[in-house]
């Protein structure tokens, strides 16, 4: 049971004792329920008393001395001065609702900035509401991925029956869309009468009247609504709307930066998932140029992303052969890159098993023209050094032309036939080099000739060809040719982001 003292300390209470004593000339005194009067002094008889009553329980009285019960002027000090006690009450118990309830809100947001579960979040919001309003219950839809839904994402006081009412569709519920598109709440004051209302019969079985419907909005755009719902008619007043509109605020900012947090966590994984991937990869390339009697042989790999679709590869193949590849895969990054470790694990399981070279690549071409999608292609040169007889023998299968550097002159080696991965049918020629002493073959992918200035002027072949036949003059081996065409295409490009895998492979004739 509720007493006076609950609500205003007996300072207070004897003051307003004290002032309503002086206005009425005579001895009123308030009196708790169950309790002597307030007033500390001689006990005066018991007259008529006017009841304290505080949310529909009387709380204590103001009570007047016995001779002046039947004057009109008394008694009616007396019933006024039980009337202000009261407000005051009901005022100070307002005031600590209200105080509660920021503090809730405060709670909540703190909450907000520390909590990375969403489901989580969502179901504390939903409980704070319901606990701080003293509300029947609570739900949060969320807007699902295509807009046109609102699906349920964290309840308190629901039942699974009234949950599985039906869908809430924004295309027929006019309040939903209403709130969504103003941004303000809408209060419906009867659910089971409301003609808006998509569920009036679900409702009246769930027991819910008075409900408000606030938006969740974050930077403008509508991430869902909360609704809070009463078990009797009530009017929310300015106080708790705005106390649902800051929580409704403040959770759609919470589920925009959980989300964002999701997403960071999978794409530091994925992130991490790459880095493995492209260890695996730089595995795949060799680490150092086999060494064979009167041939140098170098090799240069920089990928554009931690990924790429460039490789070269050096092949043993018994007998004192080598086969030498370099192949540039459709693409950039992880496909491409996935790409090339097919193709060269066919390249080797092909080139060791079979001698003719056109059957190699027509081999390979076919695994990828079954095993990829249209437009997945890769270009490749592919040649095999015998080291006895001092020949090469190559196929061009629609790579750019390497170049061979022989007595100051480049020429090209173009025979073979198209792209791999096109036309299943497809067949490549192949053609034999003599080799002599003091040749320099350079192979490259288009990273290299393609590459931008700032004037998005291209490196081009031309400039290529230039700086290879300055290293070949200047008597560079095979490594130091290799870098100072890099080198050259550097100096060119300046800073000039790349956007393209490079890889360059060298062969000079001793």
């Amino acid at each position: 049971m509720a007493v006076l003292t609950d609500y205003l300390d007996l300072a207070d209470l004897r003051e307003l004792q004290e002032m309503f004593r002086a206005a009425a000339g005579a001895e009123l005194e308030i009196c708790c329920a169950g309790t002597e009067p307030v007033h500390a002094g001689d006990e005066t008889p018991t007259g008529a008393e006017a009841p304290i009553v505080i949310g529909g329980e009387v709380a204590g009285c103001v009570r007047m001395p016995r001779e002046d019960a039947c004057d009109e002027r008394v008694e009616g000090f007396g019933r006024l001065m039980a009337d202000v006690v009261a407000r005051l009450c009901e005022q100070q118990a307002q005031l600590r609702t209200r105080a509660d309830q920021l503090a809730t809100l405060y709670r909540l947001i703190a909450e907000f900035t520390a909590q990375r579960d969403l489901q989580r979040m969502l179901d504390m919001v939903a409980a704070t509401v319901v606990g701080a309003l003293g509300a029947k219950a609570c739900s949060i839809r969320l807007l699902s991925e295509d807009g046109g839904e609102l699906v349920i994402s964290a309840v308190a006081n629901l039942s699974p029956t009234y949950l599985n009412k039906g869908p809430i569709l924004l295309s027929r519920s006019e309040i939903d869309r209403t709130v969504l598109q103003t941004g303000k709440p809408v209060y419906i004051a009867d659910e089971r009468a409301d003609p808006r209302v998509l569920y009036p019969a679900e409702a009246r079985r769930e027991g819910i009247v008075s409900a408000l419907c606030v938006p969740m909005v974050y930077k403008g755009k509508p991430e869902g609504v909360l609704r809070v719902y009463t078990a009797e008619v009530h009017e929310f007043d300015w106080f708790e709307q705005s106390l649902i509109e800051a929580i409704a605020a403040n959770a759609a900012a919470a589920i925009v930066n959980a989300r964002l947090y999701r997403q960071a966590l999978r794409g530091a994984n994925m992130q991490r998932q790459i880095r493995l991937a492209a260890e695996v990869q730089r595995r795949m390339i060799p680490a150092e140029a086999p060494v064979l009697d009167g041939f140098e042989i170098a090799a240069v790999y920089v990928p554009c992303f931690e990924l790429g679709g460039d490789f070269y590869d050096f092949i043993p193949l018994g007998e004192d052969n080598l086969g030498l590849a370099i192949c540039d895969v459709v693409g950039k990054g992880l496909r491409a890159s996935l790409l090339m470790a097919s193709l060269r694990a066919a390249l080797r399981a092909h080139a060791s098993a079979v001698y003719d070279m056109s059957s190699i690549l027509g081999r390979l071409n076919v695994d990828m023209c079954a095993e990829t999608l249209p437009g997945d292609f890769a270009t490749m040169f592919y040649a095999v050094i015998d080291v006895r007889s001092r020949r090469i023998t190559y196929a061009n299968a629609g790579h750019i032309p390497p170049l061979l550097v022989r007595d100051g002159q480049c020429l090209p080696l173009a025979t073979g036939g198209g792209v791999i991965g096109i036309d299943p049918t497809a067949r490549w020629d192949h053609d034999v080099i003599d080799c002599r002493s003091g040749d320099v073959i350079l192979a490259y992918t288009d990273g290299l000739s393609e590459a931008l200035n700032f004037e998005d002027e291209a490196f081009g072949r031309p400039r290529v060809e230039h700086a290879l036949r300055a290293a070949v003059a200047d008597g560079h081996d095979a490594h130091s040719a290799a870098r100072q065409v890099l080198w050259e295409m550097r100096r060119f490009a300046g800073l000039q982001k790349r956007f393209d895998d490079l890889t360059i492979a060298a062969i000079r004739v001793l």
